[in-house]
């Protein structure tokens, strides 16, 4: 009789985990101060998945994996050196990176599409950026993939590589309101993107 009951607790708590797993989004325990914050936002409920084998290329052409930084908070900025409304908010991404970059935070700025990397480094110089990374993904794998609709478009990817969010369009990305939002979702907000939950007694 006990085996059957710790069978059944065991098929409830398998399926409880699924649940969990596929909708934990914790931006969502602020998503009032994120919408006024980012006007145009949209938090993902389900948070899905970021397809395996996202990749782009580094400033020395190595492709690199998105998985790779897995374990940290990322903000996936697809732009290009021919859009305006990118180039403007280039700078506020990168005193963001500046700001908050490290083990629990990244940002990703991937340039989309056919952007040579001597305009990227001219960009870079004359914008004088110096937390961002030179990235780049020439065949705009990453915006296929994840829907992107239009430039600039950011993706807020948890450490467990679910998509909690997107915006379309800039933003300016280290207005106080938005840093104390990133910065609020460590350390506290780690059981919640591994969808920890806790075990109660078996019966």
């Amino acid at each position: 009789m006990r085996t059957e009951r710790l069978a059944v607790w065991l098929a409830g708590l398998l399926v409880a985990l699924v649940a969990i797993t596929a909708s934990a989004n914790p931006l969502l325990d602020d998503a009032q101060r994120w919408e006024r914050a980012l006007p145009g936002i949209e938090l993902l409920d389900p948070a899905p998945q970021a397809p395996p084998g996202l990749s782009y290329e580094d400033a020395t052409g190595a492709s690199v994996q998105l998985s790779a930084s897995r374990g940290r908070l990322r903000l996936l900025n697809l732009w290009a050196t021919w859009c305006a409304p990118c180039r403007e908010e280039m700078p506020s991404l990168d005193r963001l990176a500046g700001e908050l970059g490290g083990p629990e935070f990244e940002v990703l700025p991937i340039a989309s599409g056919p952007n040579a990397m001597d305009d990227l480094e001219r960009f870079y110089e004359m914008t004088d950026l110096q937390a961002l990374p030179i990235l780049r993904s020439p065949d705009s794998q990453i915006a296929a993939t994840l829907g992107a609709v239009a430039l600039p478009s950011t993706f807020l990817i948890g450490p467990q590589g679910r998509v909690l969010a997107r915006l379309t369009g800039d933003a300016q990305w280290d207005a106080p309101a938005i840093v104390d939002l990133i910065r609020g979702q460590w350390p506290v907000k780690t059981s919640a993107w591994s969808s920890s939950i806790t075990l109660g007694e078996i019966p």
